[in-house]
């Protein structure tokens, strides 16, 4: 019969050696490596993986562990099943190989990685352990521990519990009645802190009060990002704000939508009416659709339509559409063309042709905006149904205006009338 004790003593002689994947000797060990040969040494044969060994002996509470017991945990969470095993010395405490780059260790089971992945507990068949209470078997329970070592244990310092008066309140209970980490664990669980506050929130609370200087340094990276983030959207952010984003940024693990919806609300014009960022180029896109359909839009509007894209509100598919939908309500003659996804500049060029043409104006000085081309192409007819002027008798409608008798067309038109009428009398040719 092997001593559990002895068995622990003897893994307790290969503590740092370094962890090898396959280990199974001194030169290097993995898990189930370490524990297959320090059980072997001792005259117990145990199967070479921890999913064999974890089918050995009979199941242990841990509460009833005793030293040489082993102890099973899912530290893989893609796969389902123990990949993770090690011996247990007593006081709540185990040697094992952890991973790559950390040599052979002590670890508690009431640390809350430990506790969070637990599998279970196995008594080794031919394995005994010191003889105490009368029954013939030393049955061990976790040590005593007081506050600050059962706050260490959970991953969480003294200070956070002191911080969380639910939580300190709890802590002092667990103490006082000496939970065991799983009932510890359960509890915390179960408490409103723990349900109000997502994984990132606590886990950031924490580190405030666990780890300031990291949190300090997390911050401080937080803040440089919701600047970069602001410029990129356009957006103008006062210290207080960007503060603000950053908080959220590493307490609520806020993702980029919710940073958009944020920063959304800060998109505002510089003096000159321009937008920066993406908002910028967004409004830039909005004045070159509503122009090319002839559609007037206020700067409120395009600001409005930039902060409602930054905030994830809207699309520029969505907002095109709409101006496209407003051109097809103030053109009912072209609503098919537009739908088509025609342009009212477009559809509206020969009018400014001929309208630059008899009045001797550069065509780019008239668009679809100028008064004349949109009395022209509104038209009603007198069933009440849109008529546009051909341009036959837009040009005529043209002349018809006393400022076209100023022009040099007119001039040129009344001098091939009189002409026209002399050669008709003969008196030129």
């Amino acid at each position: 019969m092997a001593s559990g004790e002895s068995i622990v003593e003897l893994a307790r002689k290969y503590m740092g050696t370094k962890y090898v994947w396959g280990g199974a000797a001194p030169g290097g060990f993995d898990c189930s490596g370490l524990v297959q040969y320090v059980f072997g040494k001792n005259g117990v044969n145990l199967p070479r993986v921890t999913y064999d060994q974890i089918n050995v002996g009979e199941s242990v509470q841990p509460n009833k562990l005793r030293p040489g017991d082993l102890v099973f945990f899912d530290t893989d969470r893609k796969r389902s099943g123990p990949d993770h095993v090690g011996i247990y010395m007593g006081g709540g405490k185990f040697i094992h190989a952890p991973r790559p780059g950390a040599g052979v260790k002590v670890s508690s089971l009431s640390e809350g990685y430990y506790m969070d992945r637990w599998m279970g507990g196995r008594r080794v068949p031919g394995v005994s352990a010191s003889a105490a209470a009368g029954d013939g078997e030393a049955l061990e329970v976790a040590p005593k521990l007081d506050a600050n070592e059962l706050a260490e244990t959970y991953g969480m310092s003294y200070s956070f519990f002191k911080s969380q008066p639910e939580l300190w309140k709890m802590l002092n209970g667990a103490v006082e009645g000496q939970w065991t980490p799983e009932k510890f664990q359960a509890e915390i669980k179960n408490s409103n802190w723990w349900k109000k506050n997502g994984s990132t929130a606590r886990k950031a609370q924490m580190m405030a009060k666990t780890d300031p200087a990291t949190y300090k340094a997390t911050m401080e990276a937080a803040r440089v990002s919701a600047q970069q983030m602001a410029v990129k959207a356009g957006a103008v952010l006062s210290q207080k704000n960007a503060d603000t984003l950053a908080k959220n940024m590493v307490t609520f693990g806020w993702n980029e939508a919710q940073v958009g919806n944020f920063l959304g609300q800060y998109i505002k014009f510089a003096e000159n009416k321009t937008l920066g960022g993406i908002a910028g180029m967004a409004a830039k896109e909005i004045r070159k659709t509503a122009n090319d359909l002839g559609v007037a839009v206020t700067d409120q509007s395009i600001l409005n339509n930039a902060q409602y894209l930054v905030r994830g509100l809207t699309s520029m598919e969505k907002i095109q559409g709409s101006l496209r939908q407003q051109a097809a309500g103030l053109y009912p003659a072209f609503a098919e063309q537009i739908g088509a996804g025609a342009g009212m500049q477009d559809l509206a060029a020969p009018y400014v042709q001929v309208l630059a043409s008899e009045l001797g104006l550069p065509e780019t000085d008239i668009d679809v905006f100028s008064p004349k081309i949109k009395a022209a192409i509104n038209r009603m007819g007198p069933d009440g149904k849109p008529a546009p002027l051909s341009l036959t008798e837009f040009t005529q409608m043209v002349r018809d205006d006393p400022a076209w008798r100023k022009t040099p067309a007119a001039a040129n038109q009344a001098m091939a009338i009189g002409r026209q009428v002399l050669a008709g009398m003969g008196l030129v040719k």
